[in-house]
């Protein structure tokens, strides 16, 4: 029986899934026991640096490439989430000329499964 899985973490961020592997979400810890979702399903690879957060994604069981979006660190004002998108999911060839421009590290793949299709 599945329960839940922290894929990926680094201070407050986190990826993890609940009830199923196609679930896994970027999250901010709030404390222990609590998380604010930052981003829909099916993260299945992560990069980061100091100011800035990228996952890659597909809607679960897709044959489709993934997309990728990024999330700003810092909040741009009070009382906001944690961390902001900035845009909407974009295709690889979009994401990358933009990932090397804000100095982000290549995508680390998150699992074994193929819950989300292709390879995680």
């Amino acid at each position: 029986m599945l329960d839940s899985r922290e894929l990926w973490s680094s201070g407050r961020y986190v990826v993890l899934w609940i009830d199923a592997p196609d679930q896994a979400h970027l999250a901010y810890r709030i404390d222990d026991t609590t998380t604010m979702g930052l981003s829909d399903p099916c993260v299945s690879a992560v990069a980061e640096n100091a100011d800035y957060i990228a996952i890659g994604q597909r809607p679960p069981q897709s044959t489709k490439r993934p997309l990728y979006q990024l999330f700003a660190k810092r909040a741009p004002a009070p009382r906001a989430p944690a961390a902001t998108p900035l845009g909407e999911p974009m295709p690889q060839r979009s994401y990358e000329p933009l990932a090397r421009r804000l100095g982000l590290p290549p995508m680390q793949a998150l699992g074994v499964w193929d819950a989300c299709g292709w390879e995680n």
